[in-house]
């Protein structure tokens, strides 16, 4: 589980944000909250959060520093030297132009506690630390500035790793896991497969009907899903062929041959996936008749929902952390209150899932549903770089105040300033 994510420098990010799933001291809604030991004390974490704020505020830019951290994590082992890093600095600042952009996350992984980040421009990392406490008590598993190393534990073993294999331009947690030393590989493994980032909510179908094709006891969650949220939806069809097979059907015989041809250069070895909505209906003498949809017959709202309950279950099922940029784009509140409470849930959340997503959404915004911690802003500053900041750090606020009510008076600021005279002009 994710306790705290930091970063700086990074897209509208110039000053140091920090995203804490760690729970204050309010005494509230004891089911949103996932116990954790650290050290001899008992402390909680989040099960989620909510990020609010204008438009180009700067909420989705939070999500993307966490994307790109996942990415760089997942993928530095495979760049060539030389490459460039992928990295978008605050650019309205010309100091900040050349400045490491920096990224630290704290996490538990088999309740062990982490705390592993990297600051990098385009041309190297620029630093690199991982430390634990398998005792409570801090541990350092290296440090690295630049080209210069300290290791304090494992030393000959790390050293080895570092000469063999060290590029400036790759992570070494990543190098130090892929050659299986296991101090970095058991955070590694979290890093890479626990943190599953959605920015965009495209193609996620696919995800969610593979899963269901190879996984009976998935396959089952999601179809009971789908006819809980009052679609419309009698049942899922899966089928999935062989790429070459699939472009070879009558079905898509209407594909010119060069497009045909593209394709399956692209999707070399790769399965194709049919997906059908079954809908039901009574013929004249009363039989149920099985009516199949093509899956880009349903509304958007449909789509949006069946690519996202892949991840979801997963998430649920294995007890990831997911992370979504605008969840309610193209989602009724109530189903979006819904997918929320399933999270909160703690039979259903029975594997301290987390969720962390952003929304306009301003009717999750309620007293009964969410913690004031578990509520974060998103503001731009006078110079126009992003602020992040948590309902709870304002004191004083009724435990029966309307939330919603007061942030679209703009009491707690992040919302947007609209300015002048907006009458129509001939």
């Amino acid at each position: 589980m994710i306790l705290e994510f930091t970063v700086k420098n990074f897209l509208s990010i110039k000053d140091e944000v920090t995203l804490s799933m760690v729970a204050s001291k309010d005494s509230s809604f004891e089911d949103n909250l996932l116990p954790y030991e650290d050290g001899k004390k008992i402390k909680n974490a989040l099960k989620s959060v909510v990020i609010y704020g204008a438009n180009a505020s700067g909420k989705t830019n939070v999500l993307k520093a966490l994307r790109f951290f996942r990415w760089f994590i997942s993928h530095s082992h495979e760049m060539q030297q030389g490459r460039k890093i992928p990295i978008d600095t605050f650019k309205l600042d010309e100091d900040f132009h050349n400045k490491p952009s920096e990224f630290q996350i704290i996490f538990i992984h088999k309740e062990i506690k982490y705390l592993y980040g990297f600051s990098v421009t385009e041309d190297e990392v620029f630093e690199e630390y991982l430390y634990y406490y398998p005792n409570g008590r801090q541990s350092t598993i290296f440090t690295r500035n630049k080209d210069e190393y300290t290791f304090t534990i494992d030393v000959e073993r790390q050293s080895e790793l570092k000469n063999k294999f060290n590029s400036k331009n790759k992570l070494f947690i990543a190098i130090e896991s892929l050659w299986e030393y296991e101090k970095a590989k058991a955070p590694f493994e979290w890093l890479n497969n626990h943190l599953k980032v959605l920015i965009n909510h495209d193609r996620l179908e696919a995800y969610t009907g593979s899963n269901m094709h190879k996984d009976k006891k998935f396959d089952s969650l999601v179809k009971k899903y789908i006819k809980l949220a009052d679609v419309g939806i009698d049942d899922v069809s899966i089928d999935i062929q062989k790429t070459e097979d699939a472009l070879s059907s009558e079905k898509l015989s209407f594909l010119p041959a060069e497009i045909k041809d593209k394709i399956l250069s692209e999707a070399k070895d790769s399965n194709f996936i049919d997906i059908k909505m079954i809908h039901n209906y009574k013929d004249k003498d009363g039989n149920i008749i099985n009516c199949p949809f093509e899956f880009n017959q349903e509304s958007d709202g449909t789509q949006k929902f069946f690519g996202l309950l892949g991840p979801w279950i997963d998430a649920l099922v294995k007890g990831y952390t997911i992370v979504i940029d605008e969840l309610d784009i193209r989602l009724h509140t109530l189903l979006v209150k819904k997918l929320m409470e399933m999270f909160l849930d703690p039979d259903v959340n029975k594997k301290n899932a987390q969720l962390i997503f952003s929304t306009h959404d301003t009717n999750l915004l309620n007293s009964d549903l969410l913690r004031r911690d578990q509520i974060w802003f998103t503001e731009k500053k006078e110079d126009k770089s992003t602020d992040l900041y948590s309902l709870y750090d304002f004191k004083g606020l009724r435990k029966n105040i309307s939330i919603e009510k007061g942030y679209l008076q703009g009491k707690y600021g992040a919302i947007p300033v609209l300015k002048g005279d907006w009458k129509w002009e001939d």
